[in-house]
C-alpha cells in the first residue's frame, strides 16, 4: 500500500479589505476579503471590546469563501457598534480582527 501525505495546513486565513456601511437606518452590511476558502462570522454590539461568544449579537454564514459580506439587521440609528469579524478555514485555523468600529446614521 502506497500513500503521500502532505504538510497539515496550521496556518489561519489573512483578514483584510475590511468595509463597514449602512443600508438602511437599521441595517449595515460588514464585507471583508480572505486569503484561502474560510466561514464568515461578524460578533457586533454597542459596548467595546466585542466579546465573542456568549450573548454577543453574531451573523454567520458556513459557507467557505474569499470574499465574505454578513448583514446586520435590528441596528439602532445614531448609535456607534463595535464588531469582530472571525473566519475559519478547511482545517479549522481560525483568525479573528481587532475591534472595529461604524456610526449607523
Amino acid at each position: 500500500m502506497t500513500f503521500t501525505t502532505g504538510t497539515p495546513d496550521t496556518t489561519a486565513p489573512v483578514i483584510s479589505s475590511i468595509n463597514a456601511s449602512s443600508t438602511a437606518s437599521t441595517s449595515a452590511q460588514i464585507s471583508w476579503t480572505t486569503n484561502e476558502p474560510a466561514t464568515s462570522k461578524v460578533w457586533y454590539g454597542t459596548t467595546t471590546p466585542v466579546t465573542l461568544g456568549g450573548t454577543t449579537l453574531s451573523a454567520f454564514n458556513g459557507t467557505l469563501l474569499t470574499g465574505h459580506l454578513l448583514g446586520l439587521s435590528g441596528l439602532t440609528a445614531s448609535t456607534t457598534y463595535y464588531f469582530a469579524i472571525e473566519s475559519t478555514d478547511a482545517a479549522n485555523n481560525t483568525a479573528t480582527t481587532s475591534t472595529q468600529s461604524f456610526v449607523q446614521p
